[in-house]
């Protein structure tokens, strides 16, 4: 068990006064809160984590007798929801999440709909006890194990967490190249949906005693994380650093978050929500395990990110729709993260980084997607943006906008940007080899000539009918046609519904 004596403490916080660190000079603007008695009772609270749309709390609690198996079960996931301002009762999540074993939530995605967990019936060191489960119309599925090459463990302990994007997985494991016990790891997800060989993080980070509890913020660049080495006050505490390139080894100094919220026992997993506002993790005092929140300190705050959410619908039915969400790097072509909607609703949300233009949309067999953009190119706080996202059926008589194909203002040559797009529409028409289509043009009514502007809306059909071609599209399947400003979907009153005109679209004549 990982405890320390108060009289350690007392000795160390005055060693490290006399070296003017943490003790004196790290502090919050507000005291740590006990989330109260609908999360935390008499029994140990621990392991929370918090979604990352701040509405829903979910932790365990040891040998409580609403567990599975009543006070001789070691522990059980429960979560609660943020409701008029407050937590409400925790609620057992219940079978097949728990068990008469030992349960817990490592992770919970950004989108909310899939969680990592761990049973304590699992135990081999060559196997991760890494489970993964996704919300079914039914609940949550029966967890199935995460493979991950070269999986190596020696300690007893071990902690996971898979990153907003769903595209990294951090680890707390104890391998062969470790620093001594556990040390935090990365794996890269694979396009088989495996985990690749888990790179060790450095020396920065890990130390010759545990490193444990990762968790990196939307933002993919700040960690926070449980170390027994560094410089802590206690048995454990809570530190941050800030990744400073892709290479995953290099980043900054840790700093321990100091005595607004480490003490003398264990402070572990500290989790926080996409907006950043509020920190949760797990104290010990008098002996007892509790969960706590405080207000985060601006210095210790991730990059802000934005959060989109909205609805994914079929565009013919209205229908919701369970189906996966893809965001791209809009200049690049490249894939940045996956997230899946809530298969009874539809409801989905993305977590995007600042500093980049995206792509997004909805995937689901049978349908294509319209497909959204957005600029990030600079954004200096936590934003939201609703937007519900649209899958139409492939069907003779659907249009479908091509949203992310760009030209120049009042030109016709394609934009390099609108090379993916044009590719997955190859994609369909390769998949579907009988599958005609218009190609539509549009623009909005500025200009001094309706003619004029046919002849642009054409022109720029004509350039993607030949980039389709190019990519062996046969020309007898592509019809092409330039309606000028004479098909308005929006007012031309205003730039920003004005825009919505300027367009290119097709129909689909034969499948």
């Amino acid at each position: 068990m990982r405890i320390l004596l108060q009289s350690v403490f007392v000795i160390f916080c005055f060693f490290i006064t006399n070296t003017t660190t943490y003790c004196q000079i790290i502090s919050f603007d507000s005291e740590k809160e006990q989330l109260g008695q609908n999360i935390n009772t008499p029994f140990h609270e621990v392991k929370p984590i918090i979604s990352s749309d701040g509405k829903t709390l979910y932790f365990c609690r040891q040998n409580h007798p609403l567990n599975i198996k009543g006070e001789k079960d070691d522990q059980d996931i429960y979560f609660s929801k943020y409701i008029n301002n407050q937590w409400s009762a925790a609620s057992n999540i219940g079978p097949p999440l728990n068990d008469k074993y030992a349960n817990g939530i490592n992770s919970v995605s950004g989108d909310g709909n899939t969680v990592l967990i761990f049973n304590g019936n699992i135990y081999d060191e060559e196997i991760s006890g890494a489970l993964l489960s996704r919300r079914t119309k039914m609940g949550w599925s029966s967890p199935i194990r995460l493979y991950i090459k070269d999986f190596q463990n020696y300690s007893e302990y071990e902690d996971y967490q898979l990153t907003s994007d769903n595209k990294f997985l951090l680890l707390a494991v104890d391998r062969d190249d470790s620093k001594g016990d556990q040390d935090l790891y990365v794996s890269f997800h694979q396009p088989d949906n495996s985990w690749g060989t888990p790179v060790n993080l450095g020396n920065a980070i890990n130390t010759s005693k545990a490193e444990f509890s990762p968790f990196l913020a939307s933002d993919g660049k700040t960690l926070y994380f449980a170390s027994e080495g560094h410089n802590s006050i206690g048995n454990s505490d809570i530190f941050y650093a800030k990744r400073l390139d892709e290479t995953w080894q290099n980043w900054s100094d840790p700093i321990n978050l100091g005595t607004s919220i480490n003490t003398a026992g264990l402070d572990a997993y500290f989790t926080i929500d996409a907006a950043g506002e509020y920190a949760y993790f797990v104290s010990m005092e008098n002996d007892q395990r509790d969960i706590f929140r405080i207000k985060l300190h601006h210095e210790f705050k991730p990059d802000p990110v934005l959060m989109i959410f909205g609805y994914v619908y079929d565009a013919k039915t209205n229908n919701p729709i369970e189906c996966e969400v893809r965001f791209e790097d809009l200049e690049t072509g490249k894939e940045l993260g996956i997230a899946h909607s809530n298969p009874e609703d539809g409801k989905y949300n993305i977590i995007l980084q600042a500093g980049k233009k995206y792509g997004f949309r909805a995937n689901a067999s049978g349908h294509m997607a319209v497909e959204e953009n957005i600029d990030l190119s600079t954004i200096h706080k936590y934003e939201e943006v609703e937007k519900d996202l649209f899958l139409t059926p492939i069907e003779v008589g659907q249009i479908i906008q091509l949203n992310n194909v760009f030209f120049n203002r009042g030109k016709y040559n394609l934009l390099a940007t609108s090379y993916p797009t044009l590719n997955r529409l190859v994609d369909i028409l390769n998949k579907n080899n009988d599958l005609e289509i218009e190609l539509g043009g549009h623009t909005d009514n500025s200009g001094s000539s309706n003619q004029l502007n046919i002849e642009l809306s054409l022109n720029r059909v004509e350039s993607v009918k030949k980039y389709l071609v190019s990519k062996g599209i046969a020309s007898s399947r592509l019809q092409t046609k330039g309606y000028g400003s004479s098909k308005p979907i929006a007012s031309n009153l205003s730039e920003e519904t004005r825009k919505l005109n300027r367009r290119v679209e097709f129909t689909i004549l034969k499948n």
